[in-house]
């Protein structure tokens, strides 16, 4: 029998192969070439010239660096850029962790701002530097309950009391480490049952006006003239699960409760504007000394009887 294909009879001799058929389909190629090779880094290309300019520049970044960060995250940016010995170090640092990416930009900021890169080479930096954007917004606010049993696991002295200082200033936990500095030094001012100390904590993103407290707790802090390093408030945090944001967000909450004024809130956790004027910032502070107390005792009353 002859074959046929597409309708087309095959001649061939008898005893001869199979004639062999070449058929090209369209579609998907099941043997591309090879692709061309692409420019390497081409879209990174600015931060060449970032990595240049790094060992003249890393210094005066560094200075500029502390005025715009606090000191630990400007160090913590210094050392991922100090380990960036190479070029190639540096193109890694793109995908590196979340503290290596915003070194990168944070340099490159600074070059921008110093008139060393143009602002096309700065938006081509950031472009290439990506930082991961997450939904996960945290939304916990503790219960009272839970504050009390996260006080019940702290029996070390030292740690219970810095968690009473979080948790009666609603600070963050880098200016409650601040304030307790000064407590400690016992650089506060006594008004009966409640002291405050002035932290003037400005920078960009994040500020500390003053930390008001229990006289109790600023007095016992004071009496035991002991430090608490950010490692050691760090340390607490993780082995006893806790979430310092999620007190500051309880204590927000039940400040609003009890009747403190929402502006007089803002101010004793340090959300005010940046451009707040001594005017502003007196009245502040006289309302705050009017109005602490009563979330003071609701402390007392919620949390510190039931321990």
């Amino acid at each position: 029998m002859e074959p046929h294909l597409g309708g087309l009879r095959v001649q061939r001799d008898k005893g001869a192969e199979p004639p062999c058929l070449s058929l090209w389909r369209a579609g998907r190629d099941l043997n591309p070439r090879p692709s061309a090779p692409e420019a390497l880094f081409d879209d990174c290309e600015p931060l060449r010239r970032l990595f240049l300019e790094k060992e003249r520049l890393l210094s005066k970044w560094a200075i500029w660096a502390e005025k715009q960060l606090t000191k630990r995250v400007a160090r913590a940016y210094l050392n991922a850029l100090k380990k960036a010995q190479t070029f190639n170090d540096l193109l890694q640092m793109r995908e590196g962790s979340k503290t290596q990416r915003l070194a990168l930009r944070s340099f490159a900021k600074y070059m921008y701002e110093s008139r060393i890169i143009t602002k096309e080479e700065y938006e081509a930096i950031k472009r290439c530097v990506k930082l991961k954007r997450t939904n996960n917004i945290d939304t916990r606010v503790y219960r009272d309950e839970e504050i009390i049993n996260i006080l019940r696991q702290l029996t070390n002295k030292k740690h219970h009391l810095f968690l009473r200082l979080v948790v009666e200033s609603g600070l963050r936990r880098s200016h409650a480490i601040f304030a307790w500095e000064k407590l400690r030094k016992g650089e506060y001012t006594t008004m009966g049952e409640f002291v405050y100390t002035e932290l003037n904590i400005r920078n960009r993103t994040k500020q500390a006006f003053v930390c008001f407290c229990s006289t109790e707790l600023a007095d016992a802090i004071h009496e035991m003239n002991e430090s608490v390093s950010y490692n050691i408030a760090e340390n607490v945090g993780k082995r006893q699960r806790i979430l310092y944001n999620g007190i500051r967000k309880w204590w927000y909450t039940t400040a609003l409760d009890v009747g403190i004024d929402s502006n007089v809130a803002d101010f004793l956790q340090g959300r005010a504007p940046t451009s707040i004027g001594a005017r502003h910032y007196l009245d502040a502070l006289r309302l705050a000394k009017k109005q602490y107390p009563k979330l003071l005792q609701a402390i007392r009353e919620r949390i510190y009887s039931h321990l």
